[in-house]
């Protein structure tokens, strides 16, 4: 994944608080990052549809009072997104089912990694994403 954002500028972050009314946030802060570096609409569909399915997994079994945190770093070749989470300790994201499936789909790269911290358990999921030319 690192290849495609080599020569990215300094990655967009967002972190919001983990609820499903601040998906449009997520989804529009995405959108309008990548119409800026002039991508197509049918890319900015696709990275936005796997960036939603991930953060709707993370949200649905988020601590409450917890945040999920979004980098996205777009660069002449593609974009890699990177979206943070502290679900509660017992989940285990989906990647069986068919919501998984449409994030492969849709994207060219995907890593789904559990880190244990003092405070928790994170989990970082990143897909990337190719520019087409």
């Amino acid at each position: 994944m690192d290849v495609i954002t080599e020569a990215a500028a300094a990655p967009v972050k967002l972190s919001v608080i983990a609820g499903a009314d601040r998906l449009p946030i997520v989804r529009s802060v995405v959108e309008r990052t990548l119409f800026i570096d002039d991508w197509s609409v049918d890319d900015v569909a696709d990275v936005k549809l796997g960036v939603d399915e991930i953060c709707s997994q993370l949200i649905a079994a988020a601590e409450p009072g917890s945040s999920i945190a979004v980098s996205i770093a777009a660069g002449p070749a593609g974009v890699t997104v990177q979206i943070d989470g502290w679900p509660d300790s017992a989940f285990a994201f989906d990647t069986a089912g068919f919501g998984w499936r449409v994030v492969e789909t849709v994207t060219d790269a995907q890593t789904v990694a559990y880190v244990e911290t003092g405070g928790g358990r994170q989990v970082v999921v990143r897909v990337a994403k190719s520019r087409t030319p």
